[in-house]
């Protein structure tokens, strides 16, 4: 409801036009609750009154007004797309119907509906046939420097490649690298035989009606001034990525030109958000260096681009070294990273989220250093650039405290060796943490908190090394640390922990730790196994939860494992008061029962101390909003809606709560699950599950062939409320943006052409 004081004023003004004889008989005040409505009515009234103006005009109209000011257009409106496509959709279409059927018409009209970088291929220019005596004549291609001259006729006509000199529709030039690389993607320059199949991803491409539709779905962000990791071993190398993972760099996209731009030309592959490959980096260094990425040197807390031909770069892991001596001085990294959408840690505007007032006055924090250790005052923490903070230390609240990145910046927590970050709170106090990324550390909340919150924040989740060869427990960075999973571990009494576009860890309780309502949203929580595959489950996480169960326990199980043990540790176990760590002999007996053949056993009697759990709540409501969770869940209560639970989810009350629109992995104990689709546990529904790889987290196109006994419309690209994926990528409505982006197709695309739709990356 808009804050311009009409209603109060319009309830005001009636009341006041009331007899006061009237007025005085209505002690109980049903008479000024109706006329306070009809207040609101005729505040409703002035404000369409007031914004009649506005409401005239695409650019300004409130969002109910488009639908009607494209129906004087006759455009054609899709329902499906969101208030941004719908308003672009209809401020344009004049310019598209003027442009009908061209390539430069195509490629804006995909941008404007689907936000994402588009390029056309006519596939019929790339079919090798015979040339006839109507073709223009191509000859050969002069060359310079082993490329075809850039002002060659052939070449500016697109009768012969830009990069290989091939002629159109003739036998393939090779001698090009570059140019060679690029066969079967959008840039080929190669003629091929006919294709008759049905246009899909990969195949049916090539034939006279099939226009490629290629659409990159990844986004180029940018991070500047990032402190690079130096490889152990190997002195003068580093890594751009500030936690020292081999990360591919990316190009940022263009500024689309549009079809009302007279000097439009097709996107090069330079111009495009894609990952650089070492052949694009030889064969144009000089437009991605510093563009796209760059090595700077500090002073005065900027950073000036270093000659790039000092340097050796590989662009496709991330990393550079100095070809001379390292240079003195404060080195620094800006690159780009690709991921699908605006979840984590990544310099993003915080005014994704609902609004949030931080507390005052605001501290600046840079350089490296100057985070609190306690904060007895409200006060917020605002750090201002993207370097790195070693080794942080512990941090007590007695009050309202955040702890906030600047906008556009992405400061990294990074511990070395792996450590405990412990908060503490105190009654009354409120955290908020914002815009960084934690790596190698468990954040550890202790005391009590009326609220923790945590907006864009990425607790890095490790990365598995099970793909590695030969396989390995956990991946390294190029400093030699474990990329272990950092914990969400909650010792404290929390009365409402929230959650919002995050990348986290597991998250649990530990010893008498709760949290009342747990509310996680637009999020990816994952765990990854913390033993070897085929091994012994973890070393405890919660030694004092597996002492309590084992002493409470009435199953059969757990008292057979308790007999198994010495006459000193059973009485050492009775005797045991929680919350304590056990100690001495109970310790030892209880580490090496679950580190020996019988822990698989404890890990499913008791998960919550030993199992490798994404969310371990022993108490209190948990609420997953548009969440993807990758790894196995045990909670009290739990109501989940356009959720992605990819393994299995217990719930100790079944009784309470929902899921609904959302996709769990069969044998997960839920509540009245609503219009859900189910899949076996652990199947690759993403497209990567290491964290750290450009399309970790997105659900792959092929999702569908798991599901469980599907209907004959199921789609887990469509299970959510609104026809979306459901996951940490709703907002995306790559679905929905995708089947908008056909219609809108249908009705300014050549005629007897069809659409092959290709997600390029």
């Amino acid at each position: 409801m808009a804050d311009d004081g009409y209603d109060v004023w319009y309830a005001e003004r009636l009341w006041n036009l009331l007899p006061a004889v009237y007025r005085d008989l209505d002690t109980g005040g049903a008479l000024r609750e109706i006329i306070g409505r009809i207040g609101v009515q005729a505040a409703t009234v002035r404000r369409s009154i007031d914004r009649l103006s506005d409401n005239a005009f695409i650019e300004t109209c409130d969002d109910w007004a488009i639908p009607y000011l494209g129906e004087l257009l006759a455009t054609r409106t899709v329902s499906c797309l969101d208030t941004r496509a719908q308003r672009l959709d209809v401020a344009n279409t004049i310019h598209y119907r003027r442009r009908a059927g061209t390539v430069a018409l195509l490629e804006a009209l995909a941008h404007d509906i689907s936000g994402h970088d588009a390029k056309i291929g006519e596939f019929f220019r790339r079919l090798g046939r015979t040339r006839h005596q109507f073709d223009p004549p191509v000859g050969l291609v002069p060359r310079v420097n082993g490329e075809p001259a850039p002002l060659d006729p052939a070449v500016i006509e697109g009768l012969a490649g830009q990069h290989t000199g091939t002629p159109a529709g003739g036998l393939a030039d090779l001698r090009n690298a570059y140019g060679a690389a690029n066969a079967h993607s959008a840039f080929d320059e190669f003629a091929h035989t006919a294709d008759f199949r049905r246009g899909r991803q990969s195949t049916g491409w090539h034939n006279i009606p099939k226009l490629g539709v290629f659409v990159w779905r990844l986004y180029a962000y940018p991070i500047h001034d990032a402190t690079p990791v130096e490889r152990t071993g190997c002195a003068g190398q580093f890594s751009f990525d500030p936690t020292g993972r081999d990360i591919p760099l990316f190009i940022p996209s263009r500024p689309p030109s549009g079809p009302r731009s007279d000097d439009w030309v097709a996107a090069e592959e330079w111009q495009l958000p894609v990952a650089v490959r070492v052949g694009l980096w030889k064969a144009r260094p000089d437009q991605l260096y510093p563009r796209a990425f760059f090595v700077g040197l500090v002073a005065g807390n900027v950073s000036a681009p270093v000659d790039r031909t000092t340097l050796w770069i590989d662009p496709t892991i991330g990393r550079f070294r100095f070809l001379g001596a390292t240079p003195l001085g404060q080195i620094a990294s800006d690159y780009h990273f690709g991921f699908s959408g605006p979840v984590g840690a990544g310099g993003f505007d915080p005014r994704l989220l609902p609004e949030l007032a931080l507390p005052t006055p605001k501290v600046a924090v840079s350089g490296g250093t100057g985070l609190p250790t306690s904060v007895a005052n409200d006060k917020t923490f605002e750090i201002a650039d993207s370097v790195t903070y070693p080794n942080p230390g512990n941090i007590s609240v007695s009050a309202n405290a955040a702890i906030t990145a600047r906008a556009e910046t992405r400061p990294l927590l990074r511990w070395k060796p792996h450590k405990i970050w412990r908060i503490n709170g105190q009654p009354g106090s409120r955290l908020t943490l914002q815009g960084m990324h934690l790596q190698n550390a468990d954040l550890r909340l202790t005391g009590e908190f009326d609220s923790v919150r945590l907006r864009l924040v990425t607790l890095d989740p490790g990365s598995s090394g099970a793909g590695d060869t030969p396989p390995t427990l956990y991946q390294k960075t190029v400093d030699g640390i474990d990329l272990a999973p950092g914990r969400l571990l909650i010792e404290a009494r929390i009365g409402e922990l929230i959650i919002e576009r995050c990348i986290m860890g597991p998250i649990r309780t530990v010893l008498t730790g709760s949290a009342d309502t747990i509310r996680i949203s637009d999020s990816i929580v994952q765990s990854i196994p913390s033993h070897p595959a085929g091994a012994n489950p973890p070393a405890l996480i919660d030694i004092a939860s597996l002492a309590a169960g084992l002493k409470t326990s009435n199953n059969p199980q757990a008292k057979a494992l308790v007999a198994g043990l010495t006459a000193a540790v059973q009485k050492a176990l009775a005797k045991y008061v929680y919350p304590h760590n056990p100690t001495g002999a109970l310790a030892t007996a209880l580490r090496a029962l679950a580190l020996g053949p019988n822990g698989p056993l404890l890990a499913k009697l008791f998960p919550l101390a030993l199992g490798d759990l994404a969310l371990g709540f022993s108490s209190g409501t948990v609420q997953l909003i548009r969440t993807t969770v990758m790894g196995p869940t045990y909670t009290h209560r739990l109501a989940a809606s356009e959720c992605v639970l990819d393994d299995i989810a217990q719930v100790e009350d079944a009784q309470h709560g929902c899921v609904r629109f959302s996709v769990y992995a069969q044998g997960s104990q839920l509540h009245a699950p609503y219009r859900c689709l189910v899949v076996p546990p652990h199947v690759a529904l993403f497209d990567s599950r290491v964290f750290g790889r450009p399309p970790y987290g997105r659900l792959t196109r092929d999702a569908d062939v798991f599901l469980v006994a599907p209907g004959p419309h199921d789609s887990i690209q469509a299970c959510a409320e609104d026809g979306a994926e459901p996951g940490a990528f709703h907002s995306e409505r790559a679905n929905l943006k995708r089947r908008g982006l056909a219609q809108k197709y249908l009705e300014y695309m050549p005629i007897g052409q069809t659409p092959v739709w290709i997600d390029a990356d």
